[in-house]
């Protein structure tokens, strides 16, 4: 089985993490979706802006949707009342 290739280097798991970034949920959010501590968003958001040369959230997120791992199909984080 081939892996998956991301632009600069980020993993799997950190491309999953830019992609709930991207979506504007706060790390304890991306926490629970992802079954991980907060902590380890924390590590994986400092790792993943080491790796894109940028250091804000939103710099984060436009590569993100500049380099289609986010859609604005995938719309922002919402809580619906149903």
């Amino acid at each position: 089985m081939k892996r998956q290739r991301y632009p600069d280097g980020l993993s799997a798991r950190e491309v999953e993490v830019l992609q709930t970034v991207a979506r504007g949920l706060p790390n304890a959010e991306i926490a629970d979706e992802l079954f991980i501590s907060a902590r380890t968003v924390g590590s994986h958001i400092t790792s993943i802006y080491r790796k894109l040369g940028v250091n804000s959230r939103a710099a984060a997120t436009r590569f993100a949707f500049e380099s289609g791992l986010a859609s604005s199909e995938e719309g922002p984080a919402s809580t619906s009342i149903d």
